[in-house]
């Protein structure tokens, strides 16, 4: 019997009402996971008939939720009512923050796309908002100057290599809904469905700057640099290779 066995139930079942419900009705099904004495088996089923409890749940569930909704607010906004059940689904199966929040949002993103991929959840512009947001976030969270000093450091290294990679700093995303006029939508919260073009748009995202720059680009160059990002490209001309590396979608494969 140890200390951190209580304390590891306590978070537990503060951070699951259904947890709690289900000690209240069968506490020996669920106690019975921890090592625990008589007496604390007895003193967390007292804790969960507290009123405070539900205040405690509420609490944790909002923390948690907060840094989701500020990091891919859109994300959210999209799933409206559905945004509390598949978070509470996703925190069955991720339990620690670590603080670490940006990972959690990473580990969540993850989730929503198993979730769209099997048809749990039917929003049609959702995967693509989803994968715009994550993007975002890993520029956010991307040591950006580490990255631009290591590349010009590599330069000399690269030498005329015919082989290139897409540039750590550039995302290239695909968009079946104009990307301009659906992100103003969801910047002015306004609710779907939206009137909107369809089609192959291709987002690019700049991230080498301070501010992350957003164009869209010709369909031919994001399928190109999506291949390359996939490193499925076809083999490409010297020519080619420096106008992409100019350019800086692009740098030498080394």
């Amino acid at each position: 019997m140890t200390m951190e066995a209580f304390q590891q139930a306590m978070c537990d079942l503060v951070a699951s009402p259904d947890l709690c419900l289900m000690l209240v009705q069968f506490p020996e099904q669920v106690l019975g996971r921890y090592d625990l004495s008589d007496r604390d088996r007895r003193r967390l089923v007292a804790v969960v008939q507290q009123p405070g409890m539900l205040v405690n749940c509420s609490l944790y569930r909002a923390n948690r939720l907060s840094p989701i909704v500020n990091l891919v607010p859109h994300t959210c906004f999209l799933l409206g009512n559905a945004l509390l059940d598949e978070a509470t689904e996703f925190w069955k199966g991720f339990k620690e923050t670590r603080l670490q929040f940006h990972e959690e949002v990473k580990q969540f993103g993850d989730f929503l796309r198993r979730r769209i991929e099997m048809g749990f959840l039917q929003i049609p512009i959702l995967a693509e908002v989803l994968e715009y947001e994550l993007a975002l976030n890993e520029f956010r969270y991307s040591p950006r100057l580490e990255v631009l000093s290591r590349l010009e450091l590599s330069k000399t290294v690269a030498g005329e290599s015919k082989c290139v990679q897409l540039h750590p700093l550039i995302r290239v995303l695909l968009f079946r809904h104009e990307p301009r006029r659906l992100l103003e939508l969801l910047d002015e919260r306004r609710p779907p469905p939206y009137e909107l073009a369809e089609g192959e748009f291709w987002l690019l995202l700049d991230g080498k700057g301070e501010e992350v720059e957003t164009k869209l680009i010709d369909l031919g160059v994001g399928r190109l640099l999506k291949a390359i990002e996939a490193g499925t490209a076809p083999s490409l001309s010297a020519d080619d290779v420096e106008v992409l590396i100019e350019a800086g979608l692009t740098v030498p494969l080394t």
